[in-house]
């Protein structure tokens, strides 16, 4: 037969898993913030990234399609001529180094954003997690000893 556990041996059993459990939850308040703000900040840089790889692959496209009309052009009776051969290539590389340009810029203003979001969310985070550990803080003072 089990012997019965005297009640304030349940008591303290209780009061000493309520205070172990404490600990782990003040951590949770300190924690959370920043698990909160690091899944935020990737979804924000995928939607960045995703917008930027979206723009890049419309050059692309362009640059593809530019080149096959520069190509039939050259190729054809209408571009044996050889200056204007020359001229027609010399469009499309010019018009293939301006979207190089516009890949480089939409890059930097990308990384710019994204770096300005999450300098702004690891601040706020670490806002959070002061404001959680002054309410640790102070549920820990109020505690009767």
């Amino acid at each position: 037969m089990a012997k019965k556990t005297p009640p304030t041996d349940l008591t303290n059993l209780y009061t000493d898993t309520l205070k172990s459990m404490q600990s782990v939850m003040r951590s949770n308040l300190m924690i959370a913030p920043q698990a909160e703000h690091f899944w935020q900040i990737q979804e924000h840089l995928l939607g960045e990234s995703e917008e930027f790889m979206r723009h890049w692959f419309e050059r692309r496209h362009e640059a593809t399609r530019t080149a096959l009309v520069a190509a039939r052009k050259t190729t054809s009776d209408e571009g044996s001529n050889p200056a204007e051969a020359m001229q027609t290539i010399t469009e499309w590389q010019r018009q293939s180094m301006e979207r190089m340009v516009e890949d480089a810029r939409e890059w930097l203003d990308t990384v710019q954003r994204c770096a300005s979001y999450v300098s702004a969310s690891e601040v706020e985070a670490a806002e959070e997690v002061l404001e959680g550990a002054k309410k640790a803080a102070k549920a820990t003072k109020s505690e009767p000893v």
